[in-house]
């Protein structure tokens, strides 16, 4: 998006990054990443303040939920401020399993959403939760969140074979089927079949202990490989040597109802795709033949795929054409780009 606006607008960036610069017209100015999350939530949005009202910008926009109070400030200072939301938030804190009194956080998340609702232009990503957002908001419009086609493209994917480099990048959590695929991985060894699991993003203690203290693990260990968190471009250059796309998300009411990005991603970049059987998810997947959609919780059925996935490479490789096909012809963001002008066309004047 920060690109696309560039074109028309001064673009300034702050975010968690390596050092100021500037790039592709961008001036991107580095925010410090907070580990401690009681810490980031309660005192992240302020530090975000100071840094953002020394750029003096027209319109601001987040990406943040946490920094909601941040732009409640820039709102008091005559800013005009979009919130762009990626989830059904509210809906979504039920599923955090770090979040322990979980109504509480709700009710005051609400509190801050609804003035959020009255203050800002709201950008949702998703039509599942237009529904909600609307009854609340003066100001709304729905940018769906597809692929950034033209940023993929050094990702792509060319030549197939018949190993099993399982690839996955995002938040590294239970609820997204990790420990489903490690045992489908050990499923796999016993059988004679090697498959290797490479995950970009940041794993949290709670789950690497859990993946540690698998009774298989010392015999799978070699072939679990997890690179941290990464700029995305350098964790997607990887998956030009990947064979398919994991995105084995839990039966959660959020996940369930909206699009995981990252399916549009894998399928740009050339990726045969296993993912989870809801309808959303199998209108996307199996209706494009682009991959697979599994119970997220069934590793006997993940075990059969990979299995088939590894026998049948002319198979795969034509879901990975049927993926970067479509991703064209119906999920490219350019047909999103029209929609984000127009709002800050309006907000401009």
């Amino acid at each position: 998006m920060c690109k696309f606006l560039s074109s028309s607008y001064n673009v300034t960036l702050i975010a968690v990054h390596p050092k100021e610069e500037v790039k592709d017209k961008i001036h991107i100015i580095p925010f410090k990443r907070y580990h401690n999350r009681k810490f980031r939530i309660l005192f992240g949005w302020l530090f975000m303040f100071f840094k953002a009202i020394k750029v003096n910008a027209r319109i601001y926009h987040l990406h943040d939920p946490e920094l909601i109070p941040c732009g409640i400030l820039l709102r008091l200072l005559g800013k005009k401020v979009i919130l762009d939301i990626h989830e059904n938030i509210a809906e979504d804190l039920f599923d955090k399993p770090w979040i322990k009194r979980q109504k509480l956080v709700f009710t005051i998340f609400t509190f801050f959403e609804k003035i959020a609702c009255k203050l800002f232009y709201i950008l949702l990503a998703e039509r599942s939760y237009e529904k909600r957002y609307h009854k609340m908001c003066k100001q709304i419009s729905t940018v769906q969140n597809f692929c950034d086609t033209e940023f993929f493209a050094p990702f792509e994917k060319t030549t197939y074979k018949d190993s099993l480099n399982l690839y996955y990048i995002g938040i590294v959590l239970e609820n997204r089927g990790i420990l489903q695929v490690l045992e489908a991985l050990h499923l796999l060894k016993t059988e004679g079949i090697r498959a290797d699991f490479h995950c970009v993003g940041e794993l949290y203690s709670d789950l690497d202990r859990k993946i540690k203290s698998l009774k298989y693990y010392k015999e799978i260990e070699n072939q679990i490989h997890f690179y941290g968190r990464l700029p995305l471009d350098e964790g997607y250059i990887m998956a030009k040597n990947m064979d398919i796309g994991m995105c084995l998300i839990w039966p959660m009411k959020n996940s369930i109802e909206s699009y995981p990005t990252k399916l549009f991603e894998y399928m740009r970049c050339g990726l045969p795709i296993i993912t989870s059987n809801f309808p959303l998810y199998r209108e996307v997947i199996e209706e494009n033949n682009c991959g697979v959609c599994i119970d997220p919780l069934n590793v006997l059925e993940l075990k059969k795929v990979l299995i088939a996935m590894h026998m049948d490479v002319e198979k795969s490789e034509l879901m990975a054409k049927n993926g970067k096909k479509t991703v064209f012809e119906k999920y490219d963001w350019k047909s999103q780009t029209p929609i984000i002008s127009k709002v800050y066309d309006t907000l401009s004047r």
